[in-house]
């Protein structure tokens, strides 16, 4: 098998096809994919800055025998509508919006990178309804760690006159050496969106503006103290060469849940674990959830 040969495994989690929903929220239109019955136990799976849903698309039929499972889109992102202005709080309040639409039995969150964020903000909007929450690869960082610059600049994007030369253009950020090639392909193409003038990716470059230094700061002491008072399982992945989850982070994510949280480091993996070890990421996750349902949540150390 060449590089961008796909293997069987993954061609057969895409042949599983999801159903395609939609349910506004504030204004917009929120496009989601579902999988398996809906009276089953329910996952929902959130991207992270500038993806889209079917980055799970090949992670979420592995639970579709045994759960309802849902990949959505936030706004500005993916098939959801753009807004005129984003916030971390109103993603949350969109994740949550869909587990209630979908009236999912038992809810696990599943999110990465700024996914794992809205993950956070959208568990602390729930009462008591939350099975639980996995953070992948989202670090909350010590006080002592937080940069004094931080700010993230997106273009405009461009218009490309095909399909493979803005496919040629995909890059995941931050970078990394080991993705799968056919991973890589799959959802480049899935990034891009037909035009009058050409092909151009999907996300909205203005959603950026609130990942700024002003902001940086406050954002990670909002997300610290909403960790420390959740009340439901919590679990953490990180990709064990991730360049954005340090140990130090670990730890204070740890201490910030009272000891009660495992900080699961995925073997080989960087930061989009799902572009490099999914299938690593499949059975930790797989394993976690069994555990849930056959154990009692940790007490504190």
């Amino acid at each position: 098998m060449n590089k961008n040969e796909s293997p069987q495994w993954f061609k057969e989690a895409l042949n599983l096809k999801p159903t395609t929903q939609s349910l506004q929220v504030d204004g917009v239109n929120i496009k989601y994919l579902a999988w398996g019955e809906k009276n089953k136990p329910g996952i929902l799976f959130v991207h992270g800055g500038m993806a889209h849903a079917h980055w799970w698309s090949f992670i979420a039929p592995y639970f579709a025998k045994t759960h309802r499972v849902i990949a959505m889109n936030l706004s500005g992102m993916g098939d959801s509508d753009w807004r005129k202005n984003y916030a971390s709080e109103l993603w949350g309040k969109e994740i949550v919006e869909i587990a209630k639409h979908e009236k999912l039995n038992k809810p696990i969150i599943v999110g990465h990178s700024l996914g794992g964020m809205c993950s956070v903000i959208a568990a602390s909007q729930f009462k008591n309804e939350l099975y639980g929450l996995v953070i992948v690869d989202t670090a909350i960082l010590p006080p002592s760690e937080i940069p004094d610059k931080f700010d993230l600049k997106i273009k405009a994007n461009k218009t490309y006159q095909s399909i493979n030369e803005a496919k040629s253009r995909f890059r995941l950020v931050p970078s990394q050496g080991n993705s799968l090639e056919y991973i890589m392909d799959y959802i480049a193409e899935k990034s891009l969106r037909k035009t009058d003038k050409g092909w151009t990716w999907k996300f909205d470059p203005s959603y950026m503006k609130i990942f700024n230094t002003d902001g940086f700061r406050e954002r990670q002491a909002i997300l610290s103290d909403k960790l420390a008072r959740l009340k439901c399982r919590v679990a953490v992945f990180r990709g064990e060469k991730s360049m954005l989850f340090s140990e130090s982070a670990s730890k204070y994510m740890r201490e910030l849940t009272n000891k009660k949280t495992p900080i699961i480091a995925i073997p080989e993996a960087h930061h989009h674990i799902m572009v490099d070890q999914p299938l690593a990421l499949i059975s930790a996750l797989r394993a976690l959830v069994t555990d849930w349902d056959h154990s009692n949540p940790a007490k504190a150390d």
